[in-house]
């Protein structure tokens, strides 16, 4: 008997379909087979769209230090929250986790994604607050993992280590950090480096999770930036500004110091009376101002160069009262009457009438040049963003200049200056003739330096002596700024300002300014100290003058600058008490360079303790240092040489006995 499969009929059709499907199975085989090893374009893109994304990695932005290479500008890791809008609206649980983290409604945040991306910021630079906030509303859960099309992306967040420190200098950055004002803009090719953009593959949530290690080569991170700042010293010159601010309230406060010889700014300082709020502009290159009776040494330097006077010459100070053009020009007190005065009393009393008669007699080809040559007019280039040239009447224009223009010219008034300006044109008092070009970048150490000689070696002399009438003459109007053991070469300045409304000098609003240098010191360095409108009291010698004071005594301080005059020191501070008499201690110019203080010693005195009296190291400091320290002690201190200590007796180590007497050997 046949059964019903056996029939020829059925076995053909079972051979038929056996032989299809084996056909089938050869050739899904065979197609496997070519997709595996030859491939195919349309797949490949497909795979290539669902596993992989373009990705766009920022390099670490490069940092800023002093020139000591203490760090100013830093960068930390921080997490952003970021993810799909696609994804997020094809998911409603995801959708109500992100708004209720994000404390918004379901609908707006619904309205505000756009399905056509792949890629949205909803939250930068999140905080561990935020963080545990996140985990809360369930969109971390405790294994770390997130809802799919959500991430926390990794960055790099801009962070100040000393807070507000320098803060008008650094500028700041934008939330992609890049450079938005002071040294992160002028910098910021050089600090942000390059960035690459290129596939990445994406995990099962859509997270970039593999990035080949070729493909990072192509991310270099920023460079560093070196200042010249020195921060100690900044920290220093902050402070005292700001003192300064309360006791004058002024509307604003700037403070420069200027290595002369190589123009790098060792501190730049500035205050508001607003706080420092809104755009953190460097106002010692973006705001010009008319300069006042800072511009007479200028004008006397000039004109002993150009062979126009000598510094024994006098001219007529008309006593009190200088009719020009249908104008009078009178002098700052009317109690000041002159007849003729001589060059160097012109600077010490600050007459406006002979530094009228002055820049009349030297004319205005000649004086104009001279302005040229010191830079006034032009950029200093420092190349920070903002900087202007202020504004003076070109040589070319001398023929138009007008007689009362030059004449108000001469003690500061119709011309436009900045503070770098000014302070680079009393360097080249400091340096001994020769323009140089500030910076705030330390200079490296074969870099070539540009040095432009201005000043003939004895228009520098003549004209520093009569700047040093204004703080040691018996009528000179900046004994306030004296520092003890120096003698200090400057001159104070109070200006008027221009009135916005009237377009007249205000009666009411000043400028205040004290610029000067140390003389005969191994170290030249020159220091502006300025305020916009103090009130109350509001000259120069009575504002400027004492901050400058304060600015150079931590400048000599910080770098160790050794004194060059005599010094009267304290008894309390060098005698016995059974011995109360004064004593002078010869302090001349070392011949040496200048020393940095010992590091070893400022440990050592740190460590000083009465109770148990044992001598400090003060070799490699200053002999005020030394005093300082020893004060616990009560002392008869002894100082030989001039400079910094070289060596001590008692030495270090050994056991002080009361009424000890301490022998200080100083650089010879």
């Amino acid at each position: 008997m046949t059964t019903y499969y056996q029939t020829p009929a059925i076995r053909l059709r079972l051979s038929i379909v056996i032989t299809v499907f084996g056909a089938i199975s050869v050739g899904m085989l065979g197609r496997s087979t070519y997709l595996q090893i030859w491939g195919d374009p349309k797949l490949e893109n497909l795979a290539r769209r669902q596993f992989q994304s373009h990705v766009m990695m920022n390099p670490r932005r490069g940092l800023i230090t002093d020139r000591t290479g203490e760090p100013l500008a830093i960068n930390l890791e921080t997490s952003s929250l970021a993810g799909s809008p696609a994804k997020i609206l094809k998911s409603g649980s995801t959708l109500h986790l992100l708004a209720r983290a994000l404390g918004v409604p379901a609908s707006t945040l619904r309205k505000r994604l756009d399905p056509k991306k792949s890629f949205a910021w909803f939250e930068r630079r999140v905080s561990e607050d935020r963080i545990e906030h996140f985990k809360k509303a369930r969109i971390i859960l405790p294994t770390g993992e997130m809802p799919e099309g959500l991430w926390l992306v990794k960055e790099m967040k801009r962070v100040y280590p000393h807070g507000n420190l320098a803060s008008s200098i650094l500028g700041t950055v934008n939330i992609d950090q890049n450079g938005i004002e002071g040294v992160e803009l002028w910098k910021n090719s050089i600090l942000r480096g390059q960035s690459a953009s290129f596939d990445a593959y994406r995990d099962a949530l859509g997270r970039p999770a593999l990035i080949q290690a070729s493909e990072q080569n192509k991310i270099k991170d920023g460079d560093n930036v070196e200042l010249s700042i020195d921060s100690s010293l900044q920290f220093s010159v902050e402070e005292a500004l700001q003192n300064s601010m309360d006791k004058t309230r002024a509307q604003s406060g700037l403070v420069i110091v200027m290595d002369s010889s190589n123009g790098e700014i060792l501190a730049l300082a500035q205050s508001s009376a607003n706080g420092n709020r809104g755009v953190k502009k460097v106002m010692a290159v973006t705001d010009g101002y008319e300069p006042g009776s800072t511009m007479k040494p200028l004008l006397l330097a000039s004109a002993l160069n150009k062979g126009a006077v000598k510094i024994t010459d006098s001219l007529f100070g008309h006593y009190g009262k200088f009719k020009l053009q249908g104008r009078t020009i009178s002098e700052a007190e009317s109690h000041e009457k002159y007849g003729y005065v001589n060059m160097k009393k012109m600077v010490e009393v600050s007459s406006n009438i002979v530094a009228a008669e002055l820049a009349l007699k030297m004319g205005a080809d000649r004086f104009l040049n001279s302005l040229k040559e010191l830079g006034f007019g032009s950029k200093t280039g420092t190349q920070l963003p903002g900087e202007i040239g202020g504004w003076v009447p070109s040589p070319a224009q001398a023929k138009t200049v007008r007689p009362l223009t030059l004449a108000t010219m001469g003690f500061g008034q119709s011309i436009l200056v900045t503070p770098m300006q000014m302070l680079r044109a009393y360097a080249s008092l400091s340096n001994g003739g020769y323009l140089v070009e500030p910076t705030l970048l330390k200079r490296k150490e074969n870099e070539v330096l540009k040095r432009i000689p201005v000043l003939k070696p004895e228009a520098v002399k003549d004209a520093t002596s009569a700047l040093i009438q204004v703080t040691e003459g018996e009528k000179g109007t900046g004994k306030k700024a004296r520092v003890e053991g120096y003698r200090i070469a400057g001159k104070t300045g109070t200006a008027q300002t221009v009135d916005p409304k009237t377009k007249r000098y205000s009666s009411s609003r000043y400028i205040a300014s004290f610029i000067g240098f140390p003389v005969g010191v191994k170290q030249p360095v020159t220091v502006l100290a300025f305020f916009d409108n103090p009130k109350g009291i509001y000259y120069g010698g009575e504002t400027a003058a004492p901050l400058f004071s304060q600015v150079l005594q931590s400048v000599t301080s910080r770098f160790s600058i050794p004194s060059t005059e005599k010094m009267e020191v304290p008894a309390e501070l060098t005698a016995a008490p059974s011995k109360p008499d004064k004593e002078q201690v010869e302090m001349v110019q070392s011949s040496a360079e200048p020393v940095v203080t010992s590091a070893q010693s400022m440990a050592s005195i740190k460590e000083v303790n009465i109770d148990h009296p044992v001598m400090p190291s003060v070799v490699g400091l200053t002999p005020q240092e030394a005093i300082r320290a020893l004060r616990p002690f009560s002392p008869s201190v002894q100082i030989h040489g001039f400079g910094v200590i070289r060596k001590q007796l008692p030495e270090s180590g050994a056991i002080l006995q009361p009424n000890v007497k301490v022998s200080l050997y100083l650089e010879e």
